[in-house]
């Protein structure tokens, strides 16, 4: 059951549930049942309180919404009170299992439950299918630690009931710099939502006319969620997953990896008379800490114009634990631990005592095995392990499952159910190694095999490294490696020999270690670039036959999203091109091309965008120079209900300001750049500090400098004509009637440029040069064109933000993830040197 509510709120304050209440909960449910069930499997509806409804035409409404796209059941109540009540008998009769909502904490059920404690109603034992329990509420020190949990609740607990918070869900699902509503629906539905503030929306409740606007924007929202949750299928894939995990539902989402692990060894380790060690935070604190670590080459770091070869070791650590039978159930300890003695030693976070009786018949038998840390383990013949058996079972399912999909490919719901389950083997596979090595957090850490891992699968690496070097016939050499994978550069050699020679690394090297380690050929690069590990770029083969290549980057800005979009866009263009032509002049071309531009000032305000995580005030040092935070306490004196929640991604801009400034002063959120028009970025920061040093990370390796680039730029800077009254009237030399002058609120607002509107390069103060002015037909010509173009460019966007989001200009919306609406503005803005235009026309024609 997903529900949304519409509060009325004065100007553009937040609802605040001690004092305004609800005018109306607009819900939707979903019941899982087959077609010839009595219910219905889905229903949607409004529950109005007609005391705060714009409009007392009930009747006309209830059919209208009959109509609409969105049918909805409509019921109108004389109060909150019987709203309430109305609410709480449809949750009696559908009786859901999950409460979901788009922001819970603030504008749904969370404002449901505190509006219900200022109308003395506990809501949480209403809500509740546990009506007799005494607690029901999360305090605030338990709310913090289910956030740290990453709980998708966000502190709400209802006994009987599971709560899920979309957003907290969409942070984990995509990986996005704004989780509103409107752009994760764009993003995941493909769709554009419409967005209005609360003083729109109350503004247009309180109207006859325009009310079924508010009702539209809710249904669409409340409808929304179910889109969001069904293309994601995340009801159906967790439930999957606790199936696959054998842990509740909602487990699945708030526990971690080590819990899942538990719960799927436990089960093999138990009919074995197996028990898991349950060590305490002392006995932990006092283990041995790790001693090795994953290889990770330092890159040769250069721009390759021949071909790289990726390989990739399978699954290398489940591989690894399964090959050498690697477990807590078969290590005998550390070589020096093991002899005639038989004390116990140190095991982990534990102790363990060895016979050397029973360790000289397995030496004997040649039963025992090394890993490279020197630490012993018994042969599979002996004793087959937990880890490794359940590792097996996984990865054997997991094939099984993919054979399924290929031969049910018709089938979109099996196809569904299987894709989750192959997916969840595969996560459960790849954090077992984490589970043993856990030192800090740990339920059951285990050093020793937690090093001999990553000591085997060092060794593995090492040895495939040793192996393709030392073949002469292939010619190559490896340039990285990181703990599983390898980056093989093959001098002088094309595409198809590229191929092959993976071909024939992989066989080889596959052959060299025992079953089921597995080397394979993943990609061939070219060209590309490494920067340093973890950071490379390049067009991408997956195939022989592929002809036209796929850009990848993993780590550097493009897919980063600690800087503005503008970063992202100019370093992959920029990359594109030297891929495609390697030529570093049209690189350079392009490069000043765009800065001149973000001088100007003829860019979208979108692109400049940062949002960075807000941690909550606490979650700072005192005296904290964070845009996100300074923004909060600006926001919060306005409206203390306005504090972002923690997690949430916060939107700033740097604006252009006075020299020695510091940094923090010049921070502004969009929606007041936007707001002002004496506000422009600050372009030097944004190139100096923001776009050249990734463009140098890049352009460098080829000798390319970009700081000296934008050093020999000319400086430009974009002056309108006179957009405002006074400086149309000083142009003019006379003062024009019934015009409202804007605030101006810096100095760059106080000049206006002096070029000549015609266009002919001329300066003059009086806004047509004397030359232009000796050809009247020409200028009068050239001035109407322009004056057409700009009316023409605004009229386009606005029939665009019209038909996207269905409204006039004056319910247009106002969602800050909407390009359409940054241009709208610009061309606003733009707009207004028409009547500057007019009026030199009417005074020199």
């Amino acid at each position: 059951m997903a529900v949304e509510i519409h509060v009325p709120t004065r100007g553009d304050l937040r609802p605040n549930p001690t004092t305004d209440p609800i005018a109306a909960i607009f819900y939707r449910i979903h019941n899982d049942v087959p077609p010839d069930h009595p219910r219905a499997s889905s229903v949607c509806g409004i529950i109005l309180n007609q005391y705060l409804w714009g409009t007392t035409d009930g009747d006309k409404m209830s059919q209208k919404y009959n109509q609409s796209p969105y049918v909805a059941d409509v019921v109108l109540v004389s109060g909150e009170r019987e709203l309430y009540e109305k609410f709480l008998l449809l949750i009696a009769f559908w009786d859901p299992d999950i409460f979901t909502g788009y922001e819970i904490e603030s504008v749904s059920w969370g404002y449901i439950i505190e509006r219900g404690y200022a109308l003395d109603m506990n809501l949480m034992k209403m809500l509740s299918r546990v009506p007799t329990a005494e607690k029901v509420h999360v305090s605030e020190e338990e709310q913090q630690e289910l956030l740290e949990m990453h709980d998708y609740s966000a502190g709400l607990k209802i006994p009987g009931r599971i709560l899920l918070d979309i957003w907290r869900l969409m942070r984990h699902e995509i990986a996005l710099t704004s989780y509103t509503f409107e752009n994760v629906a764009y993003h995941i539905l493909h769709r554009r939502v419409p967005s209005h503030s609360y003083r729109q929306l109350s503004r247009l409740w309180n109207k006859p006319y325009s009310c079924w606007i508010v009702l539209d924007y809710y249904l669409e929202r409340v409808n929304g969620n179910f889109e969001i949750l069904n293309q994601l299928d995340l009801i159906g894939r967790t439930a999957e997953l606790a199936k696959l995990f054998g842990i509740q539902f909602y487990e699945v989402l708030s526990r971690g990896s080590q819990f899942r692990v538990e719960s799927m060894m436990l089960r093999i380790a138990k009919p074995r008379n197996f028990v898991s060690v349950s060590p305490t935070i002392q006995q932990r604190a006092h283990m041995r800490a790790p001693e090795y670590l994953p290889l990770i080459m330092e890159p040769s770091s250069r721009f390759y114009a021949d071909p790289i070869i990726v390989l990739d070791f399978q699954s290398l650590y489940p591989s690894v634990i399964i090959a050498y039978n690697y477990c807590f159930s078969t290590c005998l300890g550390r070589i020096e631990h093991l002899g005639e003695s038989t004390e116990e030693f140190e095991f982990g976070a534990s102790h363990l005592r060895v016979p050397p009786k029973m360790l000289k018949a397995l030496m004997e038998k040649n039963l025992i095995t090394f890993s490279p840390c020197g630490i012993a383990f018994v042969k599979k013949r002996v004793r087959e392990g937990v880890l490794p058996r359940m590792l097996s079972e996984i990865l054997n399912t997991r094939l099984m499952v993919k054979k399924s999909m290929k031969l049910h490919k018709t089938n979109s719901v099996l196809q569904r159910v299987l894709h989750s389950r192959q997916l969840g083997l595969k996560l459960i596979a790849n954090v077992t190694y984490g589970y043993t090595a856990a030192n800090f957090s740990g339920r059951m850490p285990c050093v020793e095999v937690g090093d001999s891992v990553v000591a085997k699968g060092r060794e593995t690496l090492e040895r495939a490294i040793k192996l393709v070097e030392g073949t002469e016939r292939w010619g190559a050499k490896v340039v990285y490696g990181d703990t599983d994978s390898l980056f093989v550069l093959c001098p002088g050699r094309t595409k198809a020999e590229a191929f092959r020679i993976g071909e024939e690394i992989a066989e080889t090297v596959t052959k060299d270690n025992p079953p089921p380690v597995k080397l394979k050929l993943e990609k061939v690069y070219q060209p590309s670039i490494l920067q340093t590990k973890k950071r490379y770029v390049g067009y991408m083969y997956e195939t022989a036959d592929q002809e036209k290549p796929t850009y990848e980057a993993k780590g550097i800005e493009t897919v980063r999203r600690d800087g503005c979009p503008v970063v992202a866009k100019m370093l992959e263009k920029v990359l594109r091109i030297l891929f495609e032509t390697c030529d570093v002049s049209k690189v350079k071309q392009y490069t000043c091309r765009q800065f001149t531009k973000i001088l100007e000032g003829r860019v979208n305000l979108q692109d400049f965008i940062f949002a960075k995580e807000f941690r909550g005030e606490d979650g700072y040092k005192p005296g904290a120079c964070v845009p996100a935070l300074e923004l909060t306490r600006k926001w919060k004196l306005v409206d203390p209900r306005r504090e972002p929640r923690r997690g949430q991604r916060v939107p700033y801009v740097i604006i252009n300001g006075p020299p020695l400034v510091p940094l923090i002063r010049l921070v502004r959120s969009p929606d007041e750049v936007l707001a002002d028009e004496g506000l422009k970025i600050n372009a030097n920061y944004y190139i100096s500090k923001a776009i050249i040093p990734p463009l140098n990370r890049c352009l460098l390796l080829i000798g390319a400098d970009v700081h000296q680039w934008y050093s020999d730029l000319p400086r430009k800077t974009l002056m309108l004509h006179n957009t405002g009254g006074a400086g149309v009237g000083g142009a003019l030399g006379k003062s024009i009637e019934n015009q409202q002058v804007p605030k101006k609120s810096t100095i760059s607002q106080y000049f206006s440029t002096t070029s000549c509107i015609v266009d002919c390069g001329r300066q003059t103060q009086h806004g047509i040069c004397k030359n232009c002015q000796q050809r009247p037909q020409y200028a009068l010509l050239h001035v109407v064109n322009k004056m057409n173009k700009l009316e023409r460019k605004l009229e386009i966007t606005e029939k665009m933000c019209r038909s996207c989001c269905q409204r006039s200009f004056e319910t247009s919306c106002n969602s800050l993830d909407c390009p359409v609406m940054f241009s709208l503005n610009r061309r606003m803005v733009e707009h207004k040197q028409t009547q500057y235009y007019r009026d030199l026309l009417e005074q020199f024609f």
